[in-house]
């Protein structure tokens, strides 16, 4: 897997109304979310286990930002975030299990390219990222064949033959890590671990089973094993983007809605709590000619809303969707500004379940400056400071008199301001967020199964 060409030859201006002094003016734009993949379990993030080599390669030639922070723990509302650069409480999927639909008064990112010129194509584990829910709106193509990134590869490599004579933008979505750890032979092999039996994990953290298993670094052993599998095809697109040449003309973005729990704050899986394990993770992003030299960004970032700007901004398709650009942390020339460089801006991240499911307490919302985080219960109005500078897994709460726990009333006010979009595509202070399931769709019951199927017991 080369993909380590220059900018020669990609693209003078690009299609529709790109911009020339772009970063990357026209050039394609692929995205690829590795579902429940924790950056500390990468390689290229410091991990001891070769679990991601594809992904490490890319990241040589990548800016890799060290500190980056998914908006939610679960699927749906961190990959909403990452197609409108919208909070989700703002897209109104806070609450889980989410029944809701995306807005349709909320522009999608596939919708931006295509207004630009660009194919659109998206190949997903489906799930919670169904065309059901409105992520296929923009898309020419959305296939969701299975749910792990081997189901839809050969979709995937088809249509990226049929339209590499024009600027696309291609999703790639695959659920490999995501329970129940499903791994190859060969790829337990290639960590070490070959006479492991995925059998270990069975039954892990279901409904009936949620405490500490003894056996626990077997069920993490299958799990680094699925992100091997994972990486393993991701490599094989990557491969063949550079076989076709296509390399040096396009921005490749490798990213994970949320990690994995395994009980270091006492809980297994995601979706109820915004601790460090299952909000942090990785965020690889290769621009031509631009990050060749392998940045790594230390500055904390929103890792789901900022991608639509990011995205559009370095290719130069002109727009105006929401969310934080990181262009100007990778020193991209004309955009390089003070005013385009991101400050210690707020970072937000928040969960919405039923007190006492599943082990949950109530929603939980967290507000991330710099090194701080303060993490808030709302239905116990209870809050956690931590210093991530010292603690970055988040194990030991600052006492309360530490200044960090008088950002919960502004907290407050930030969920208050951030309600659900009313059909102008503007957010109006209502009961909506808090309240999402309500005036929702009914799940089909096909995709209730292959919901069950990945682990949710509410479906």
């Amino acid at each position: 897997m080369a993909l380590l060409a220059s900018c020669s030859e990609r693209p003078a201006a690009g299609p529709g109304t790109a911009r020339p002094d772009a970063a990357c003016p026209g050039c394609n734009v692929v995205l690829v979310s590795m579902d429940t993949v924790r950056a500390d379990h990468l390689g290229c993030y410091g991990y001891s286990r070769d679990t991601s080599p594809s992904v490490d390669q890319l990241a040589a030639g990548s800016a890799l930002f060290e500190q980056a922070v998914s908006q939610s723990p679960w699927t749906l509302p961190a990959h909403g975030s990452m197609m409108t650069g919208l909070q989700p409480r703002v897209l109104g999927v806070v609450r889980y299990p989410a029944m809701r639909r995306l807005p349709q008064s909320a522009r999608m990112l596939a919708e931006e390219f295509k207004d630009a010129g660009y194919a659109t194509g998206a190949f997903t584990g489906g799930g919670f990222v169904s065309a059901h829910f409105g992520f296929a709106r923009g898309f020419d193509v959305y296939q969701a064949d299975g749910r792990r990134f081997e189901h839809n590869m050969d979709g995937a490599l088809d249509w990226l033959r049929l339209n590499q004579d024009r600027p696309f933008f291609l999703f790639l979505h695959g659920y490999n890590a995501h329970r129940p750890y499903y791994s190859s032979l060969a790829d337990r092999r290639a960590l070490g671990f070959g006479d492991l039996s995925r059998r270990e994990a069975s039954g892990f953290c279901g409904r009936e089973k949620r405490e500490r298993p003894a056996n626990l670094d077997a069920i993490v052993s299958l799990y680094d094993a699925s992100i091997r599998g994972g990486d393993r095809h991701v490599g094989r697109f990557l491969d063949e983007l550079d076989k076709l040449g296509l390399a040096d003309k396009t921005v490749v973005l490798v990213t994970s809605d949320h990690g994995e729990e395994f009980f270091e704050h006492g809980n297994c899986d995601h979706v109820r709590f915004v601790y460090a394990e299952v909000v942090n993770v990785p965020l690889v992003l290769r621009v031509p000619g631009l990050t060749d030299h392998g940045p790594r960004i230390k500055e904390p970032v929103s890792a789901s809303i900022s991608v639509p700007s990011t995205l559009l901004e370095l290719v130069g398709v002109e727009n105006s969707m929401p969310g934080p650009s990181l262009v100007g942390l990778l020193g991209a020339g004309a955009f390089d500004t003070a005013s385009n460089r991101p400050t210690e801006t707020p970072i937000y991240s928040e969960a919405g379940t039923a007190a006492g499911k599943l082990g949950s307490r109530g929603p939980v919302i967290a507000e991330r400056r710099g090194s701080q985080k303060l993490v808030r219960y709302t239905d116990e109005d209870s809050n956690e400071a931590y210093d991530l500078g010292v603690d970055p897994g988040e194990l030991n709460a600052l006492p309360s008199r530490h200044g960090v726990y008088s950002w919960a009333a502004g907290l407050d006010e930030w969920a208050e301001a951030n309600q659900l979009l009313d059909g102008k595509g503007q957010g109006r202070r209502n009961k909506a967020a808090k309240n999402d399931h309500e005036g929702s769709d009914e799940i089909p019951e096909e995709l209730k199964q292959k919901l069950r199927d990945l682990g949710y017991v509410d479906p």
